[in-house]
């Protein structure tokens, strides 16, 4: 699987790699978002100065061997190699008597399993940090962890014994749609690349297990990645489990909020009546949701984010926990029936092409394209000239830039059926329900169809300038 991405943090490790003085790298996120790829790519072409280890949950005296081995090879330290150091903090005084040619990169992935293994360890790092690597060695140390929780409290908290000598922090999010679109089966159809999408989001290492384990995966479909997703022993099965034991010890009330969201359960009311928990003890088990990025609070786009909203509902952040719990889990647990996961993947996208229409924007407004975008997302409200019952209204994505009043409306239709006027008409009058800046706002609208258009659709967009966009032409922009 190709490396893709990743270019503003690669060139920032690497201004700091040719810096002078010696810098500590802090890489955190989600379990396969991509950072040990990161840190090997950052890695390999700096030459034989680099050390790379993963922490694992065995004793720490056998990982203080495997580390020292690891260090010892790239400072050219035999006794290193082949004898060890009696601790980490032995370790790296060896490494502050290293002359080194080049800038020593010793790189601790996924971290969090040292301090689990012994609590002193953050404070044997500061000691080290402080003592021989800050100022007498030529060095860049690199931690990396997917327990998010574990390396804010370890790493990033004030209270933390490493707190405030970080020279850079990373929190890796998933590759944006047009990197993503880049690691979907080669020669599938734009169709089936965009099935891939909404089901996987940005996370790499999704499609890099799929094309390990599909035996022609640049021609694969969508019918081919469900059938492998649906087979015994699948990766795909564990993972929200695996995910959530990166951050609790018992992920039952999680995993229960998290399907309930799924599905369409998403005020905090009705999720804590059907987990069986008090109201005020659901903010417990969101906040982690939230902070570990599983799940996001959802407010019309046009509401101020800082002041407290009764319009806020729950949605799921990360694409593959969406589908696993609205579709995936069901046929795990059952016929294992790739053909009807198939027939409901329709159904399931609509949402997930609203989603991915704002990234669309967004793109469109990195490349010029379309105004620079302050804030984008969802809008619902009531039409006060239609009885209750009939009047709530909502527009698919709104993208604003509050200096200039610029304001894009867009809806989103994942059907077999041609957009025709009258949708168009229909977001034309929506858009006057949304308060902002009414009276000064420049307003441009955008289409995006599964299908495409009707022809009389289509003169309108010429004559009002409506933005059009079908599978097709998303594909053509992404390339």
């Amino acid at each position: 699987m190709k490396f893709v991405d990743r270019v503003d943090e690669l060139s920032s490790m690497d201004d700091s790699y040719r810096a002078k003085s010696s810098n500590l790298i802090v890489i955190y996120g989600r379990r396969r978002i991509g950072k040990t790829e990161l840190i090997r790519r950052f890695g390999e072409d700096k030459g034989p100065s680099f050390a790379y280890y993963f922490c694992d949950g065995s004793p720490l005296s056998e990982q203080t061997k495997r580390i020292s081995y690891q260090v010892g090879k790239a400072i050219g330290d035999n006794e290193l190699m082949e004898i060890g150091a009696a601790n980490l903090e032995a370790v790296f005084y060896r490494i502050s008597k290293y002359k080194a040619k080049a800038k020593l990169i010793i790189a601790l992935d996924e971290f969090q399993n040292l301090p689990k293994l012994d609590k002193a360890i953050p404070s044997t790092l500061q000691k080290a940090w402080d003592l021989y690597l800050k100022d007498s060695a030529n060095a860049m140390l690199i931690l990396s962890g997917s327990s998010i929780s574990m390396m804010r409290k370890e790493v990033l908290n004030y209270s933390a014994p490493l707190y405030g000598r970080s020279t850079s922090v990373f929190k890796l999010k998933p590759l944006s749609l047009e990197y993503a679109i880049e690691l979907a089966p080669k020669n599938a159809r734009i169709i089936d690349k965009l099935y891939a999408y909404f089901i996987f989001g940005g996370i790499p290492a999704y499609y890099a297990a799929l094309a390990d384990s599909i035996k022609n995966y640049d021609n694969a479909g969508i019918e081919d990645i469900v059938k492998q997703m649906l087979k015994e022993g699948s990766v795909f099965g564990s993972e929200p489990g695996l995910l959530l034991s990166e951050e609790v010890r018992n992920d039952t009330k999680y995993m229960q909020i998290l399907e309930l969201i799924a599905n369409g359960i998403n005020k905090p009311g009705e999720m804590a009546s059907k987990i069986g928990v008090a109201h005020g003890n659901l903010n417990k088990y969101i906040d982690l949701l939230e902070f570990i990025g599983l799940v996001r609070k959802e407010m019309p786009v046009t509401e101020d984010a800082l002041r407290k909203s009764k319009k806020g509902v729950y949605v799921i952040a990360d694409s593959f926990i969406d589908f696993y719990f609205k579709r995936l889990k069901r046929e795990l647990e059952g016929r294992h029936d790739y053909a009807s996961v198939i027939k409901e993947l329709d159904f399931i996208a609509q949402a997930r092409f609203e989603g991915m229409a704002k990234e669309f924007i967004a793109f469109l407004s990195k490349k010029g394209i379309l105004f620079q975008i302050d804030r984008i997302g969802r809008w619902w409200g009531t039409d006060a000239s239609r009885k209750s019952g009939e009047n709530q209204e909502e527009i698919d994505a709104i993208a604003l830039n509050a200096s200039t009043k610029d304001i894009l409306f867009a809806e989103c239709k994942w059907s077999s059926k041609l957009i025709s006027e009258d949708v168009y008409l229909d977001l034309k009058r929506k858009s006057e329900l949304v308060k902002w800046h009414n009276e000064k706002r420049s307003e441009r609208f955008a289409l995006f169809s599964k299908s495409g258009f009707t022809e009389g659709m289509k003169k309108l967009a010429e004559e009002e300038k409506v933005m059009l966009f079908d599978l097709e032409d998303i594909e053509k922009a992404l390339k």
